[in-house]
């Protein structure tokens, strides 16, 4: 079936084809950048502007590279790695999965268990105190190991 196209006539009766405006909106909303996008854009580059000629220092942000879900995993089942470098890289995986719309891994899992809100408040709780050890750390594998220890608590099995 051939294409079927819109065409209309105008006041004074001429024939008006509107596939060329249809297609020429299309390719302008393909080659505009968004609004709220551009004016972001020139306000950090007006900061930029302002700061070199005040002779003022612009910090500029640092962007970290997005691993695939299968580099992460890769990194967290890692042999040898510290406490703190599988920490990080558990939790980066946990976020990743969570993004990318998979269960939480911190959850638990069965054919016959379900998770109810508890299991998730404790599994957010767990993954925050890890954040902040590792925060904490700041790169120190056994400052990390001190903090994680000290906010454990041990269970006495009778």
């Amino acid at each position: 079936m051939p294409e079927e196209k819109e065409i209309l006539t105008n006041e004074t009766g001429t024939v008006v084809d509107n596939t060329d405006y249809i297609a020429a909106i299309q390719e302008l909303k393909q080659n505009s950048v968004d609004r709220s996008k551009y004016d972001q854009l020139k306000a950090e580059n007006k900061k930029l502007l302002d700061s070199i000629v005040n002779g003022a220092s612009v910090e500029i942000p640092v962007v970290e590279e997005k691993k695939s879900i299968a580099e992460l995993r890769e990194a967290y089942l890692k042999e040898d790695q510290s406490n703190l470098e599988y920490i990080s890289n558990a939790l980066k995986l946990r976020e990743a999965l969570i993004q990318a719309g998979e269960p939480d891994p911190f959850l638990p899992v069965g054919s016959q268990i379900m998770p109810t809100d508890e299991d998730v408040a404790t599994a957010n709780k767990v993954a925050a105190v890890l954040k902040e050890c590792v925060d904490y750390a700041e790169g120190d594998s056994s400052v990390f190991t001190n903090e994680l220890q000290r906010r454990l608590v041990d269970v006495k099995i009778r």
